[in-house]
């Protein structure tokens, strides 16, 4: 079975998708979700500009099933992790 680590697009795809977000939803309720996530602005700001702040607080924690039903703050502390979340995030509507 291939892991959605398998299909990162790469660090200069996340950059740009990441930087469309950090333009629009960087503020207060972001740092406070960037505080949570270990000091990741940019996912942060994914997350809230995709889902808010409350859902986005609240989804962190859950275990997702596209992470194998790891939750996404568990996904931080490693880079392989951490790529699977990317690609969630860059996949999620």
């Amino acid at each position: 079975m291939q892991r959605l680590e398998e299909d990162y697009s790469g660090d200069t795809a996340w950059q740009a998708f990441a930087s469309r977000y950090m333009q629009e939803y960087d503020d207060a309720n972001c740092r406070l979700l960037a505080d949570s996530l270990g000091g990741h602005l940019a996912i942060a700001s994914i997350m809230y500009g995709k889902r808010g702040i409350q859902e986005a607080l609240w989804w962190i924690e859950q275990p997702v099933p596209a992470l194998d039903e790891l939750r996404p703050i568990d996904c931080l502390d490693s880079p392989v992790l951490l790529k699977r979340l990317k690609t969630v995030l860059m996949r999620m509507p």
